[in-house]
């Protein structure tokens, strides 16, 4: 038996409640007290040597295998201009040959004047196949050895919810929500060998952030279905991380044939869809037009009857529906669907994103068994372009977290990896401040939320979503021994301070996996 003490221990069951020691044994908490009471109970005593210990921190929606790519690729998340990334890209090229590929991940065009999409024939001199991804991954360009490898042309036509965007009758290289798709399912990366390096990458850097599970969807990307999954059960066997893994609507046929048993590392969740795109490439699905782009409102990935088609899919087998949800007019779409078509008794389904919603839309969700998935640091990521897109009357209704929570809505937290930076703590504050670290312009200081409901969002809320409430989330006795130690206390240092607090150990069902 192992006894925690020697710091401060969150217990988060409610707010401001510690305990001095946790004792702990094969992975479950046995007690959660006064050091002195359970100090002669434990065979091994472990010194937090003062620093601050909580229930491990969940990611509620991200993409594993997608975060760990980026790691492997070119990460232009942080690249300041065009020419910066020309430069990236053409070093990176000048190693590869005219087969290889070349991707990069995360540029956002939409951060700064210097930030713009490189033309067609720009990516075209770097004799190579290139895809640049946008940040949020619904929007990449490429360069026309990627249009002819995947037979795009200037006939070709759009597909359902998707752009192939053209200039004068020409191809500029952008793709925009399903259109990418007839790129990025034929990218040649879907061999065993790459996904499972991807997904070591992805699972070691998120121990070194204090996550001990997430909850991802990544199952449809990578070929059949087999492929990621069997990357999951090979890297997750050692029991160093918690994945609850929603399944793609385009996937979801394969995956009910595939022999497979849940287990406390591993287990399949509900059918995901994705109903819009997103606020920067102007996808996302609004009730009015954007504020600059007075034509536009917008775009459904599906019909409304292929989506009912969807949701009774999904009743048919039982199960729960998490869908991808930007703008009010794809939530209105999903709302009247969830009403129409509810989950059995005691199940909830998931909004994820809900990030532009009105006072109608919210007591409606308030009524139906929903959670929401949010994403706080969007609202640091959108804040230079929400303006623009939605104007000033529709910015008090962008990415609303404490309207849901007064209205008795399950919030959890996540960052979308590799959209955002997968660090809990970034969310954390960016939940608390609604700003970007170090400024002052604040995006509704009214939906800003209490510290504790921000780390609530990353430990008590994700096991709620996925019904294990019981044994996840909290420290206390039954609960599995899941812990995020930080160096510095999130409940007292400056509010400034907490993206700057180092993790000091993740520690997965008692196993140490960092630190």
């Amino acid at each position: 038996m192992n006894l925690w003490y020697g710091g401060t221990i969150y217990t988060m069951q409610q707010e401001g409640h510690t305990v001095e020691a946790v004792l702990e044994h094969d992975g479950i908490i046995l007690e959660a007290g006064a050091f002195a009471d359970l100090q002669g109970k434990a065979q091994h005593l472990i010194d937090l040597k003062g620093n601050v210990l909580y229930p491990g921190f969940v990611d509620s929606h991200l993409h594993i295998i997608g975060y760990g790519e980026k790691l492997k690729n070119l990460d232009a998340s942080n690249i300041s201009s065009k020419d910066e990334l020309m430069m990236a890209l053409q070093q990176r090229a000048a190693l590869l040959k005219e087969e290889d590929w070349l991707v990069a991940i995360g540029y956002n065009e939409g951060a700064s004047e210097q930030l713009t999409f490189p033309t067609i024939e720009e990516l075209d001199a770097l004799n190579c196949h290139v895809v640049i991804k946008r940040s949020c991954h619904h929007l990449i360009m490429v360069n026309h050895l990627v249009l002819a490898y995947v037979n795009i042309d200037e006939t070709t036509a759009n597909p359902t919810g998707g752009l192939i965007d053209k200039r004068n009758g020409h191809l500029t290289g952008i793709l925009k929500d399903s259109a990418l798709y007839l790129v990025v399912h034929r990218i040649p990366t879907t061999t065993q060998g790459y996904v499972d390096d991807a997904l070591k990458k992805s699972i070691a850097s998120l121990h070194s952030l204090g996550i001990v599970g997430g909850h991802s969807e990544d199952l449809s990307y990578y070929g059949h279905p087999s492929i990621p999954l069997q990357s999951y059960e090979y890297i997750i066997k050692n029991k160093n991380f918690k994945a609850h893994l929603l399944q793609h609507h385009d996937a979801w046929d394969d995956l009910q044939q595939i022999d497979f048993t849940p287990s406390t590392w591993l287990e399949l969740g509900a059918m995901k869809i994705f109903i819009d795109g997103a606020f920067g490439g102007r996808t996302a699905a609004l009730s009015s037009p954007y504020a600059d782009d007075p034509m536009n409102s917008g775009l459904f990935i599906h019909s409304n009857e292929d989506l009912a088609q969807l949701v009774r899919k999904a009743r048919a087998a039982n199960a729960t529906i998490a869908v991808h949800v930007i703008g009010d007019a794809a939530i209105s779409a999903i709302v009247g669907l969830l009403e129409q078509y509810p989950p059995l008794a005691g199940q909830k389904d998931r909004i994820i994103h809900c990030s532009l919603i009105n006072d109608e839309l919210l007591e409606r969700l308030a009524k139906l068994p929903i959670i929401v998935d949010v994403q706080p640091q969007f609202i640091q990521s959108d804040m230079n372009i929400l303006q623009a897109r939605l104007g000033t009357e529709r910015l008090h209704y962008a990415h609303p977290i404490q309207s849901l929570l007064k209205r008795g809505i399950v919030c959890a937290g996540g960052s979308d990896a590799p959209i955002e930076h997968p660090n809990p703590l970034y969310g954390i504050y960016a939940a608390i401040a609604r700003k970007k670290m170090g400024d002052a312009q604040v995006l509704n200081a009214a939906e800003c939320i209490s510290r504790y409901e921000a780390v609530a969002l990353y430990t008590t809320a994700p096991a709620k979503v996925i019904d294990k409430a019981h044994s996840r989330g909290q420290v206390a006795a039954g609960f599995e021994a899941d812990f995020t130690i930080l160096n510095e206390d999130i409940f007292k240092v400056d509010v400034e301070q907490i993206p700057q607090l180092q993790v000091v150990k993740t520690v997965v069902h008692g196993q140490i996996v960092y630190g």
